[in-house]
């Protein structure tokens, strides 16, 4: 069979854009297409695939034409919905014989807008799935949806098919490698547990280190470790870690690394120490706020108490710069946090940071709140739905929506200036005090670089406006006077990367001062979402065996009456939420999300609920079933108790 695996990009992508006018990168995007090229490795050798990064090759609009595919996949992300949906009737347009099917983290929300177009839809992880699938088309037996049950053994995760892009793969800035899957904390913006698991699943240490062997061979220069919480398993990461130190300084030229991880690794000086001597240029940490009440809005319960400045200025000390990921526009947030963000952002002398407007990307518990709060709104801006990092979603509560645009606006443009750079990178400099034992650049690193070191001299000297030339000079320096040769090319990296939030930072500005002038023209093109989740029939008619599940796994965990009662309503109003008119049926994979959904609820009921001494037997009570569903149809009509409240504001 012929194959023909597609990664959606929207050909005004800012940062892929901007990527591009860094001459001295070589770069025509910021990272290789991982989700495609690990469907490609888990297809049998007998089929030829495809691989069509729309970032890298450009639309596929003037690809397919004239192409025959038995099978055509596009992977979906959130934020490519709009150029997804496009590509899904392109397909049907030109290639009209082959199957269509779709998966990824962007799934949920496209299937319900273009079902017409697709032919099968993939749920969670796909090594448990896709060569089933291929095994039933073969035989014409194919489903038309199909969902991993169980969390699937990433032991038996073959790497990916980069050798399908080999002669590309060094056009990207950075070429992925996942560890692990699965995060043990439960953000109510994030989805991670759903689709991943609370347990950390893990690569044996020998996979992941021949993964950056073979990306090594097709010299690849830096690495993202493409996991939830690289953090998230302490014993395995720094044996990962003690032998990837040795590894990467076998090499000629030793790659750099950045993953993301929580807050807590400032507590941890050996794993610190491991990251910075394996050449880890920047680690990436949701701070998310500086108000303790907004981190509770978002049940990021592991930065509730944390001084984050003393905890970046710690993990700094060591030579990586920490990438920070802000949010505004929670509950608690009200128009001052644009300042005291700022003044946070300074004062912790961060190098690298993002902030993003608080968004409920669909499929999220932040989602469902909002939306049986009547707080989700749909705009008929044709850009909206895939700039969420922009435009967000949502009704705030205490800033109107044009006030978070704006005040957005004027956060970029006050933060993103070389004075306030200059002061924070200084700053960073000047806190430094552990020297990495990473292999020192020598004369094999200079010559595979000198390219780009070309390039990158004559760029900074004659190329770049004055104001830029003096603040990386000025930076250098201050390097140099603290005979940190070993930060140099971090310097490079850190300063290229300031240029590319400039550009970007003053594009998002423009974007929302733009969209705050829409919605200020077009108030009735913003749309408050319906309400109204209504308890679908097959739920109901299966609400005998939903409810017999959960209450089996409930009173495994626990016999206290009250505790099971509440957990199980609020399991139930989540799963009504999640699965709706689509939910046709009771199987594996229901039955394990059903044990999931009890497992995130749990601990909210416990840590609300009164000390109880009443238990319920063993055996589910008769009536049990009829008052849970009794509970559902309470709850679902207390849906608009906010919305009046919200919209009157």
């Amino acid at each position: 069979m012929k194959i023909l695996l597609i990664s959606p990009g929207s050909p005004d992508e800012i940062d892929n854009l901007i990527i591009r006018q860094i001459p001295y990168l070589f770069a025509k995007a910021f990272t290789a297409p991982h989700a495609i090229a690990t469907v490609a490795a888990l297809t049998p050798l007998e089929h030829e695939v495809t691989l069509h990064d729309e970032y890298m090759k450009g639309p596929v609009d003037d690809f397919l034409p004239g192409t025959d595919f038995d099978i055509i996949g596009v992977s979906i992300t959130s934020n490519q919905l709009q150029r997804s949906l496009k590509i899904a009737q392109l397909c049907k347009k030109f290639c009209p014989k082959s199957l269509l099917v779709v998966g990824g983290i962007g799934v949920e929300t496209l299937i319900y807008k273009n079902k017409e177009d697709i032919d099968v839809v993939f749920h969670g992880e796909a090594e448990d799935t896709w060569g089933r699938f291929l095994e039933d088309y073969k035989t014409g037996t194919y489903q038309r949806v199909y969902k991993n049950v169980s969390k699937p053994d990433m032991t038996k995760t073959p790497p990916p098919r980069w050798d399908l892009i080999a002669k590309d793969i060094c056009a990207y800035n950075s070429v992925s490698v996942q560890t692990t899957r699965g995060c043990p904390y439960d953000c109510s913006f994030c989805d991670v547990i759903y689709t991943y698991g609370r347990k950390p699943r893990s690569k044996s240490i020998e996979q992941v280190l021949e993964e950056i062997r073979r990306l090594n061979d097709l010299k690849v220069m830096m690495v993202f470790i493409a996991d939830d919480n690289f953090a998230g398993d302490r014993k395995y990461v720094k044996d990962l870690l003690r032998q990837l130190i040795v590894l990467n300084n076998s090499f000629k030229v030793p790659m750099g690394f950045f993953t993301q991880l929580d807050i807590t690794v400032a507590e941890d000086d050996e794993l610190l120490e491991l990251l910075a001597d394996a050449n880890f240029y920047n680690l990436m940490i949701g701070i998310e706020s500086v108000n303790d009440d907004s981190l509770k809005d978002m049940n990021k319960k592991q930065n509730i108490g944390v001084s984050a400045t003393a905890a970046i200025k710690k993990i700094q000390s060591y030579g990586m710069a920490v990438l920070v990921h802000m949010i505004i526009g929670a509950d608690s947030d009200d128009e001052t946090v644009f300042d005291k963000t700022a003044n946070f952002v300074q004062e912790a002398n961060i190098i690298f940071h993002i902030c993003h407007p608080l968004a409920a990307p669909p499929g999220t518990k932040m989602w469902y709140d909002y939306k049986r709060q009547g707080r989700l709104v749909t705009t008929e801006h044709e850009e909206a739905s895939d700039k969420m990092d922009i435009i967000t979603n949502i009704i705030p509560k205490n800033l109107s929506r044009i006030e978070l645009f704006e005040g957005l606006a004027d956060y970029w443009d006050k933060i993103f200036v070389h004075d306030k750079f200059l002061e924070r990178a200084l700053g960073y400099v000047k806190g430094i005090t552990y020297t990495p034992k990473a292999k020192p650049p020598g004369f094999s690193s200079f010559w595979a670089m000198r390219k780009m070191m070309g390039s990158m001299f004559m760029y900074f000297m004659f190329k770049i406006p004055k104001k830029d030339r003096q603040t990386f000079f000025k930076i250098l320096r201050a390097t140099d006077k603290k005979k940190l040769g070993f930060l140099m090319p971090k310097i490079v990296y850190m300063y290229t990367f300031f240029i590319i939030d400039c550009k970007r930072s003053a594009y998002d500005a423009k974007v929302a001062r733009e969209m705050a002038q829409w919605e200020r023209d077009n108030p009735t093109k913003v749309k408050v979402d319906s309400c109204d989740i209504p308890v679908s029939e097959k739920i109901r008619e299966n609400g005998k065996h939903l409810v017999a599940e959960a209450y089996k796994y409930m009173r495994s965990h626990t016999p206290l009456k009250e505790i099971i009662y509440k957990t199980i309503v609020a399991a139930m109003l989540d799963f009504s939420d999640r699965f709706g008119d689509t939910f046709e049926g009771m199987d594996d994979f229901h039955r394990e999300h059903i044990r999931d959904i009890c497992d995130r609820a749990m601990p909210n009921v416990i840590a609300t609920t009164a000390e109880t001494t009443a238990e319920f037997p063993e055996q589910q009570p008769a009536g049990f079933t009829r008052e849970i569903m009794d509970a559902l149809d309470n709850a679902v009509r207390y849906r608009n108790m906010y919305k009046e409240e919200v919209l009157s504001a």
